[in-house]
């Protein structure tokens, strides 16, 4: 058995990389509003009709990757280098398979986009954004799989790197295709979708060449060549990754629901649940890191049979998620000004602001614990009822308790954000006692 600072260390080096991909990416998508903003007002509103389509499909390709690192960081925790190589391929066959259903569904979508009730005199900007987005999703899949199967076997620092060159090359390229910059053609939304669609190939294409020809996958790709993927193995990999695709999606749902609500209140109330989310986005992103080192750990550890050292490492996770979220938090209600100055100098809107800060706190302390024991379940493939409990925590708590709370009983924005915590809280006290009911299982 392990002393928990060796826990508290090892989930540190590799949760950093994870986080600071996942902040890039952050930056990368804020540069982007940004710089598609600067062209017109009417592209950023295609845009952002467009993202929230594919922003779930997003939650959703990364909810089917990470079935990834349970299978595959068993198998390497194990010894098992047939099973690690077997993993790799069925990763990228299945992920790549959803790809291409949800891109089935697009299409018929794309022929239907009037359903979804949107200004008319956008069209003509939404289409090629919406279809450019679309073709790039197989290899945003493709990468999604091989990211979790080289952070599976402890390499959490190539992803971080790819990552971050894609970003730069992602941004470089939306100066020279959206403003028509150095003798580029001027395409605006169209080239911001064309710039990403460029980056996305190259996230995938980076990523294929550091997994099958670097030196520290060769045990794994050599045996790749020998090995083929299985029905059972691709079933079983989707059956994980299923239910984590949907409880992320629900949990994005809760978010975006709660947006709507506020817009209903005002358009002050709305900018401050803009505010508020941006800034519990880097938050979160940490802790998600914390989470995503731990399932490796545990994953790996669960191979061994080492549970033990799966029940410390969710410990360590859990108390390092506190740790953080508790100062996070503390720094934010200090500074709440000028912290949400940086997003906007409406002073209503840091008003709005600062009377959300309970519930944020709130929600940060329990979104802290169920991003830990999701993972933790994530990790011994314990995804059976993750479903069942996102339905209960998002749609029967977190969505009424808003509409109820902030709309119902008139307790504006404030009601409505209360709603949040009632929901992550409920998922973070579902998550933990399944985790728990499965540990007694296994052990």
């Amino acid at each position: 058995m392990r002393p928990i600072s060796s826990h508290i260390k090892a989930i540190s080096l590799l949760g950093l990389p994870i986080v600071v991909g996942q902040l890039g990416v952050i930056v990368q998508g804020m540069a982007d509003t940004i710089m598609v903003g600067q062209y017109g007002t009417p592209e950023l509103s295609a845009s952002a009709m467009v993202n929230n389509i594919y922003n779930f499909i997003i939650f959703f390709l990364l909810g089917i990757s990470y079935a990834t690192t349970p299978i595959t960081g068993a198998a390497f925790g194990k010894g098992d280098h047939n099973e690690v190589s077997r993993s790799l391929k069925e990763s990228l066959s299945v992920n790549l398979l959803f790809s291409g259903i949800i891109m089935i569904l697009l299409i018929w979508l794309y022929f239907h986009l009037n359903i979804l009730g949107q200004p008319q005199h956008l069209m003509p900007l939404v289409r090629p954004y919406y279809l450019i987005l679309m073709l790039s999703l197989p290899f945003l899949a493709g990468f999604n799989a091989l990211k979790q199967f080289a952070e599976a076997v402890g390499h959490t620092t190539l992803p971080m790197r790819v990552m971050i060159v894609s970003n730069i090359l992602n941004i470089a390229l939306n100066a020279l295709l959206i403003y028509g910059i150095a003798g580029m053609p001027e395409w605006g939304l169209f080239g911001a979708g064309l710039a990403t669609f460029i980056a996305r190939i190259f996230l995938f294409a980076a990523m294929m060449f550091a997994v099958f020809h670097g030196k520290s996958f060769k045990l794994w790709t050599r045996k790749s060549q020998h090995s083929s993927t299985t029905r059972k193995g691709c079933t079983h990999m989707a059956m994980v990754g299923f239910p984590i695709a949907i409880q992320l999606c629900l949990e994005s749902a809760s978010f975006n629901i709660a947006g709507m609500f506020m817009g209903w209140i005002g358009d002050i109330q709305l900018a401050a649940h803009q505010v508020m989310c941006s800034i519990s986005t880097l938050i979160f992103m940490i802790q998600y890191g914390i989470g995503a080192a731990a399932a490796i750990r545990i994953s790996q550890f669960r191979g061994r049979g080492e549970w033990s050292d799966v029940k410390r490492t969710v410990h360590s996770a859990w108390a390092l998620a506190i740790l953080f979220a508790i100062v996070s938090v503390g720094a934010i209600a200090i500074f709440c000004q000028p912290i949400t100055s940086i997003f906007t100098s409406d002073s209503r809107v840091q008003n709005i602001c600062f009377l959300l800060l309970p519930a944020f706190v709130l929600y940060q302390l329990g979104d802290c614990t169920q991003i830990i024991f999701s993972n933790s379940l994530r990790a011994i493939e314990a995804v059976g009822r993750m479903l069942l409990y996102a339905i209960i925590a998002y749609l029967l708590v977190s969505i009424p308790m808003s509409y109820l709370l902030g709309i119902h009983l008139a307790f504006g924005a404030e009601g409505v954000w209360y709603g949040i915590p009632l929901g992550l809280t409920t998922a973070a006290l579902l998550f933990m006692y399944e985790f728990r009911r499965k540990i007694k299982q296994l052990i």
